[in-house]
């Protein structure tokens, strides 16, 4: 199964719960899950910003294997320099576009927090 976390808030205390959530699945052996995602939209981009409180709880998910993704849209209109993403971070074009086709194509969606 595949599983796609979405996050649109731009508090930390969010941020932490959504990565709180992500490990719990990750560290849950009786669910099988293939591939886990995590997207940001709205404020949420600056999770994914290497200057982000929380970078390197998102670098280890990113070398863990979890897709982190950020809305380019978002990023743009926030006037972010798309260099300054975490390592490993993708651009979507449009993180309502990448939700819409994750459950297209079966993920399961959970938002949070």
């Amino acid at each position: 199964m595949n599983v796609v976390f979405h996050v649109s808030s731009g508090t930390v205390g969010d941020w932490k719960h959504a990565l709180n959530n992500v490990r719990n699945l990750r560290a849950d052996e009786t669910a099988d899950i293939d591939q886990i995602t995590l997207l940001a939209n709205g404020d949420a981009v600056h999770l994914f910003l290497e200057t982000s409180v929380v970078a390197d709880r998102v670098e280890g998910l990113v070398e863990s294997g979890v897709r982190c993704r950020a809305c380019s849209n978002s990023l743009r209109s926030r006037d972010f320099d798309m260099a300054r993403l975490v390592d490993g971070v993708e651009k979507v074009p449009s993180g309502v576009g990448e939700l819409v086709k994750r459950q297209a194509a079966g993920d399961s969606y959970l938002k949070v927090p």
